[in-house]
């Protein structure tokens, strides 16, 4: 595998997991939290939304996540049980900027790929590939969150 494809495999991995975690989610409870520290399946979802879309607005690939959303989920953000964008905004962008930003990898030139990211990115990333590893990682780290929810609502394992 490229590097390009290893990237790719990992962010459409860390996706089907963040899949499987929520398949049987309660709707009437993407918000909740087994503690008030915790964030909640609605906080994760908005959130990753807008680091994808933040990722993307740094390689050159604009995505297009509502302010609404970037704000109740973005950086410094905090969790909030009431007053959130609709469920249904933030899920479809959640999977509609992981979308774009895979389209973007799989269809950028390699001289895209190969771009120096360290200071647009405050040092979070050295390029667009160390990027998309990144991103995916950070998926399964809310998602390991998002996990714990789940047994303490009852849920079944989904691994």
């Amino acid at each position: 595998m490229t590097p390009r494809q290893q990237a790719a495999s990992f962010l459409e991995f860390s996706r089907w997991y963040a899949d499987n975690l929520m398949k049987d989610f309660p709707e009437d409870r993407l918000t909740y939290q087994p503690s008030p520290t915790d964030n909640h399946l609605l906080w994760v979802m908005g959130h990753l939304a807008g680091t994808d879309a933040w990722i993307g607005g740094v390689v050159g690939a604009p995505i297009n996540v509502p302010d609404n959303i970037q704000k109740a989920f973005g950086m410094g953000s905090k969790p909030a049980s009431t007053g959130n964008p609709p469920a249904s905004e933030v899920k479809k962008a959640f999977v509609e900027s992981r979308a774009a930003l895979l389209n973007w990898l799989k269809s950028a030139p390699d001289s895209a790929l190969a771009m120096d990211l360290k200071e647009k990115t405050g040092g979070f990333a050295a390029d667009p590939i160390d990027a998309m590893l990144k991103i995916a990682w950070h998926e399964g780290f809310h998602f390991g969150q998002v996990a714990n929810i789940r047994k303490a609502l009852g849920l079944p394992p989904t691994m």
